[in-house]
């Protein structure tokens, strides 16, 4: 569908009160459809066809919740002005242009600091615009050899190795094998987007760096109002971040010891692992007495299994047991390879 099509379709969408009762009810809080009719005093039929013509013009997000389907307002449409859809559904090319590179500015600008990736977005959207930033950085019809992949997007994002396998999944890189050792990658098509400055040069390079590596000096001369829109940008970067659900491990590189976790998030509980080592107030004694005999640097926080990002709710879980399961059993006996001494190593006891 065009994006003159469905500008057009998401104006006739809203063009009827009831179902602008039910975007102005799931903007307030998401709901089923049995809830719904309640609230707005209709029949569960009337909700679920007027829930149909919103699904169809991109107004919805749906999940499952045991046994009830769970509608949401997508916010991203409904952010645009009624200018720009009436723009998009007259077929003003032009404005569009302008608005889409606006919104791409936007985007590179909330994940990208002098040149370096924060982190990867969780909307798709947004994705598929970093990734098509980062393939900017690749020549088209040259071949590259893995590790030279590894080093050009290594300058921009140090997990190098999950933002390759993006570029690959996206169809931004194509790999296979050639006449000599190992992989070789190349562009798939031309990127019509300008490449990135390059990392490290401007003068926003203290920027990039994490707000804990910061001087206090440096911390004694940020204005409030410059603070807030940093903290502002750090919670937009967290919301944003990729929820994958899956197993991972805290590895003793001298001993060759885990701390085995899983989370249903995994970008959360290695700062909190982290923070709380750091700190000397972790709730594992034996992993903190390590920590504290042998130094941050002989410890590396690993993802070792996760869960497809297409499962959701009951699926995700589900699957995510399975992964527990392999991986306890390949750790078998606990007390001799782990510092975890029980099973449940999702609510992290010790």
């Amino acid at each position: 569908m065009s994006e003159q099509e469905h500008a057009t379709r998401l104006l006739q969408a809203l063009a009827d009160p009831t179902r602008l009762r039910l975007v102005a009810a799931l903007l307030e809080q998401p709901a089923c459809v049995e809830e719904l009719a309640e609230r707005l005093g209709l029949a569960a039929p009337t909700i679920s066809h007027h829930l149909g013509k919103l699904d169809q013009a991109g107004l919805l997000n749906r999940r499952r919740e045991q046994y009830y389907t769970v509608c949401e307002a997508r916010p991203g449409p409904l952010q645009r002005t009624l200018r720009e859809l009436v723009d998009l559904a007259t077929g003003q090319p032009a404005a569009e242009q302008a608005r889409l590179e606006q919104h791409r500015q936007r985007i590179l600008g909330a994940f990208f600091a002098d040149g370096r990736l924060r982190q990867l977005p969780a909307q798709r959207k947004k994705r598929q615009v970093v990734l098509a930033a980062l393939a900017a950085d690749f020549e088209p019809g040259r071949e590259y050899a893995e590790d030279e992949v590894n080093a050009i997007i290594g300058a921009r994002h140090d997990d190098y190795c999950t933002v390759r396998r993006e570029l690959v999944d996206d169809g931004l890189l194509q790999r296979g094998k050639a006449a000599g050792p190992g992989l070789r990658y190349r562009l798939a098509g031309d990127v019509n987007v300008p490449r990135l400055p390059a990392p490290g040069t401007g003068a926003g390079a203290s920027a990039a760096r994490p707000e804990r590596t910061r001087t206090m000096e440096n911390e004694a001369t940020v204005t409030p109002k410059t603070d807030r829109q940093r903290r502002k940008e750090w919670i937009e970067l967290y919301k944003q971040a990729r929820k994958t659900a899956g197993v991972y491990c805290i590895r003793n590189t001298v001993t060759g010891r885990v701390l085995l976790g899983s989370s249903v998030n995994l970008h959360g509980p290695f700062n909190r692992h982290r923070t709380e080592l750091r700190l000397g107030s972790h709730r594992c004694p034996a992993l903190q007495a390590d920590w504290n005999r042998l130094g941050e640097d002989a410890f590396a926080f690993e993802v070792l299994d996760a869960v497809p990002a297409e499962l959701a709710g009951l699926e995700r879980d589900e699957a995510l047991r399975q992964l527990e399961k392999k991986w306890l059993a390949a750790h078998q006996p606990l007390a001799d390879r782990c510092y975890n001494t029980s099973e449940k190593i999702r609510v992290r006891q010790f």
